[in-house]
């Protein structure tokens, strides 16, 4: 405690060695901790003549934990028996609730929170050095208390620092679910045309009425058949809309579980690449140093830079993913295309209980697609029923079985359509869940390998590297299963209601 408050006290002492940084460039200083040159996703900034760095990376390879608040625009790091919080905004952070005076206020850029680095490092009893000529800031914590430097190849320190990639990201806004829905469906120019729809078929509907109710009598039986077809036609035209209105927010309900889950799995697919980029770098660096030393030839070097090359472009398309992703849900939402926000709402996973003969009832009962084909067929029986024989002109009585018999065969056509859909996503649902369970169990093994790794290394028998891609595994399986479960959850509702499948529009038409 006493070498932390000391270490804070100091910050107001030596920030006048950053003061030269004022005319730097974003991107242009480096970042060295404990002998490991940071990446950031984004780069380091220089505002009121304070050095700004990503606060998860510099926090994390000093030892702390950290923790986002994004509805109180809060981080909370903690180390030991110390706390630092710092709001978003504020030139405050306090340490064990006490306040602490900041060079620079707090900020977030490209979703990242960025804080002063002498603060930050300082804090937590580190030492840090600036050196104007390679314009880079070096800070250690070894040797004060800290533990065993993580990021070495052995259970010693290398004679050249290794690359590490951080990818950390915090946003100002969040969205759940249920709030993505309400905006789409607020936004949605459909559901004001259905809503137009429903307001203009009920009308004519009405005037349609009117006409049974005024058929002169001596117009005839003809003329007042004639009537009670178009009334019930144009009956049918406004139940359809009414039902289409449900069935279009029920697509949107649909699109929007679709593109927030397929969002949150380009998110998980952008921190893997970052994890895959800087586990190519330390393979290149242990390359770079068998060959220093004799050990192997310019080949494995050669082949450990083309894997950097190859993890940089997957990452470099990750993000590319990710952009679209966020592109095509604020389409659907009503956001601008630019806008960033946290995703409030994970699936969770729970084992698929459902039978499927019960399921395909209940989707054949509910479906308006179905009830539409069943009222055409009423239709064309009630034509059927009202044919007049001794009018001229008519359509042929053969023709309107024929109608009969066509619709008829198109509400077939619309049930099996429905149960093929239904069957299809419980086998796809069936299939992930099988997936799911042998990640599972694979990460059984992964996590007992990852911990054996470390107790390794602990004493000497395993390197930084084996530690490292110990736990690459058990994060790879992890967010393999984290997309396995939001697939499933968008797969549930198709299940449940397949002909959000078929776009909002399937059940529009009932001319």
């Amino acid at each position: 405690m006493k070498r932390f408050g000391v270490a804070l006290l100091s910050t107001l002492v030596l920030s006048s060695a950053f003061a030269n940084l004022a005319g730097a460039q974003s991107g242009d200083i480096k970042v060295i901790i404990n002998g490991v040159t940071q990446q950031y996703t984004q780069s380091p900034i220089v505002s009121q003549n304070t050095t700004l760095v990503p606060l998860r990376g510099v926090f994390e390879s000093l030892g702390a934990q950290v923790e986002w608040d994004s509805k109180a625009k809060k981080v909370t790091a903690s180390k030991n028996d110390d706390t630092l919080t710092l709001n978003i905004g504020s030139k405050l952070a306090y340490k064990n609730s006490k306040p602490v005076q900041l060079d620079a206020a707090t900020q977030i850029q490209k979703g990242q929170v960025l804080v002063p680095l002498r603060f930050v490092s300082q804090s937590l009893g580190a030492k840090v050095n600036w050196d104007q000529t390679t314009r880079t800031v070096t800070i250690s914590n070894q040797g004060s208390g800290s533990a065993t430097d993580t990021y070495s190849l052995s259970s010693k320190p290398l004679a050249a620092p290794v690359t590490k990639v951080t990818y950390d990201t915090y946003y100002k806004d969040s969205l759940t679910y249920d709030d993505a829905v309400k905006l789409a469906i607020a936004d949605s120019t459909t559901i004001k045309t259905v809503e137009t729809n429903i307001d203009q078929t009920r009308r004519i509907m009405q005037e349609t009425g009117k006409n049974i109710d005024y058929v002169p009598l001596e117009a005839g039986v003809e003329a007042s058949d004639k009537a009670f077809k178009g009334y019930a036609q144009t009956n049918l035209n406004y139940e359809a809309a009414k039902k289409n209105l449900g069935m279009t927010k029920e697509g949107i309900e649909y699109n929007v579980k679709d593109l927030y889950n397929k969002l949150l799995q380009k998110q998980n697919a952008v921190k893997l690449a970052a994890l895959n980029i800087e586990d190519a770098q330390r393979k290149l660096k242990v390359a770079q140093i068998k060959r220093d030393n004799q050990m192997s030839s310019d080949y494995e070097v050669t082949q450990a830079t083309n894997l950097v090359t190859q993890n940089q472009a997957a990452l470099d398309k990750a993000k590319k993913d990710l952009d679209s992703a966020f592109l095509a849900l604020n389409q659907l939402i009503g956001y601008k295309p630019e806008r960033r926000y946290e995703l409030k709402d994970k699936p969770v996973y729970s084992e698929f209980k459902s039978n499927v003969e019960t399921t395909v009832s209940q989707v054949l009962t509910s479906s308006t697609a179905v009830w539409l084909s069943e009222q055409k067929v009423d239709l064309a029986e009630l034509s059927l029923k009202l044919y007049n024989f001794s009018s001229p002109g008519n359509t042929p009585y053969e023709a309107e079985q024929l109608n009969v018999e066509k619709a008829q065969l198109a509400t077939e056509g619309t049930k099996r359509q429905l149960e093929e859909a239904v069957r299809n996503a419980y086998n796809t649902i069936k299939g992930l869940e099988s997936q799911y369970s042998q990640i599972q169990a694979g990460l059984v093994s992964a996590r007992s390998a990852a911990d054996m790794a470390k107790k390794q290394f602990d004493v000497g028998l395993a390197t930084e590297l084996q530690v490292y891609e110990a736990n690459l595994k058990v994060t790879t399986a992890e967010q393999q299963a984290e997309d396995i479960v939001a697939s499933i959850d968008t797969l549930k509702m198709a299940y449940e209601k397949p002909w959000v499948l078929q776009g909002a529009a399937s059940g529009a038409g009932a001319q």
